[in-house]
């Protein structure tokens, strides 16, 4: 037998990414300064995902450079195979620079340089990739762990990743375990959630009386709190792309047992759906459970335990109550 609707509205939390920063972990563990937009931002990421891509790198022997334009090979390593694609722009000696060339092992960077032998800026390898439009498996970003960074505003982001011993573990497992590829940080901010309501008119047998008005009622007049809709949203992530290096809410989430999901259920939401999205980035997220698209959607049903059908259900064309397709249920164990 099909589920059923217990009220004439149901109740979701939407919770969407918006502004983003993008590391390497050289650049995580560098002293430079930032721009003061970028410290802002960075002051207010809540989550951030580190991630691996194939790490590129210059052939050094097909560097050339002519009036302002750098002409070279870029090479990359899947699986210890390499792949080849050429590059073309220009590239101005700027800043009283008098040389350009590409730099020592691993031959990552192209370097100018003034003429006393400073370095004046550098055009990295992995910069050049992300432009390359067929190189699509080098805009792919593999998720390997999805944490909080939770801005209060007294510390960056980059600040509170220093440290992190999960990102230090990676880092240390990538040498060995990722030798042909390089390893990421990005940082999201996210919106304050919004209210999503579901009604359906054609059900029979539905509360549609006062007591459907009061759930939304106290719906509204209790908010989640900022820190709890990060919790959830960093939860959320975890569970949509199962990372390599997460424990915690990887199989058990959603779970009435779960604390983070207290209020939700106290508040009756039937709903979590949560948003990342990658397209201004000019990257695609992907794990070993998903696969790669600049805008994910985690769409999490918190009641798929009880006989009552959530948010998530649709009438089905004389089929009774459909769910949705690609959403996620209580964990039974």
């Amino acid at each position: 037998m099909g589920k059923k609707r217990k009220y004439l509205s149901e109740f979701g939390v939407n919770i969407v990414s918006s502004g983003w920063m993008m590391m390497t972990s050289d650049q995580l563990r560098a002293e430079g300064e930032m721009l003061e937009e970028q410290e802002a931002l960075s002051k207010e990421c809540h989550i951030y995902l580190i991630c691996k891509r194939p790490a590129s790198y210059f052939i050094k022997d097909t560097f050339s450079y002519c009036d302002e334009r750098i002409s070279v090979e870029v090479g990359y390593k899947v699986d210890g195979v390499q792949s080849v694609f050429s590059y073309e722009g220009k590239f101005p000696l700027l800043d009283d620079a008098v040389d350009v060339r590409v730099s020592d092992y691993p031959h990552r960077e192209i370097i100018t340089y003034s003429s006393d032998g400073k370095v004046v800026r550098k055009l990295p390898a992995n910069i050049i990739s992300s432009g390359q439009g067929h190189e699509l498996i080098l805009k792919n970003l593999e998720v390997l762990y999805v944490g909080q960074s939770f801005g209060n505003g007294s510390r960056t982001a980059i600040d509170r990743l220093k440290s992190h011993s999960t990102l230090q573990k990676v880092l240390a497992d990538s040498s060995y375990n990722y030798p042909d590829s390089e390893i990421s940080v990005l940082m999201f901010k996210f919106e304050p959630y919004r209210l999503l309501m579901n009604f359906d008119g054609m059900s029979e047998g539905t509360i549609s009386d006062e007591r459907d008005e009061k759930r939304f009622v106290s719906i509204k007049n209790n908010p989640l709190r900022k820190k709890q809709q990060i919790g959830l949203v960093e939860a959320a992530l975890i569970r949509y792309f199962e990372p390599d290096y997460n424990d915690k809410f990887k199989i058990k989430f959603p779970s009435p047992k779960t604390k983070l999901l207290k209020k939700c259920y106290e508040l009756d939401f039937s709903g979590l759906c949560v948003e990342i999205n990658t397209e201004e980035l000019g990257f695609s997220l992907f794990s070993k459970r998903r696969a790669a698209a600049a805008h994910h959607i985690a769409n999490i049903d918190i009641v798929d335990d009880q006989s009552r059908a959530s948010f998530f259900y649709v009438a089905g064309g004389g089929k009774g109550l459909v769910k949705v397709s690609d959403v996620i249920g209580v964990s039974k164990s």
